[in-house]
């Protein structure tokens, strides 16, 4: 097992960490038997921090042109909610920031659409980063859940003149 482990690349074994433990806690939502329509806000609050620590992505977003890209929206939110927003004292400042997005976007889809749950919408947020945090604890999985992409300082947007070059 060890040696099937050593030879995927950083991003499979990342897929495959965050998308166990993303199964784990949907199957106990459906024990549960919580409404459909609440699961879907802890998926989309959950996926989406999965997609901002994907390791590689914000550097291919913020440098290449990706104009009518959802993802695009997504780490360009956090990568100027990191710009704005300094918090270096607490502890857990990234994952604060990380969780202010989907809580904007489930406010929107509270008041255009009506239905929204800002809770499922926090807990998918606590879960993904909980689940973070701890397996970046282990020594198993220690080189693969810290992506280089996940600084504290955002790297550079790229000017206009080098995309035509």
């Amino acid at each position: 097992m060890m040696k099937i482990w050593e030879r995927l690349s950083v991003l499979a074994r990342y897929y495959l960490i965050s998308m166990v433990s993303f199964f784990i806690c949907w199957s106990i939502f459906s024990l549960l038997k919580i409404e459909f329509v609440n699961t879907l806000f802890f998926m989309t609050s959950y996926v989406w921090h999965f997609t901002l620590l994907t390791p590689g992505l914000k550097e291919k977003m913020l440098t290449k042109k990706q104009r009518f890209s959802f993802i695009n929206v997504v780490v360009r939110t956090n990568y100027y909610l990191q710009l704005f927003i300094k918090i270096k004292k607490v502890p857990f400042g990234p994952s604060i920031i990380r969780a202010i997005s989907p809580m904007l976007f489930t406010f929107i889809l509270m008041v255009v659409g009506g239905s929204g749950n800002i809770l499922f919408t926090l807990l998918g947020s606590i879960s993904f980063e909980a689940t973070h945090y701890f397996l970046s604890k282990n020594s198993f999985t220690k080189i693969t859940l810290t992506p280089p992409s996940d600084s504290e300082i955002p790297p550079a947007i790229p000017s206009a003149e080098s995309f035509h070059e």
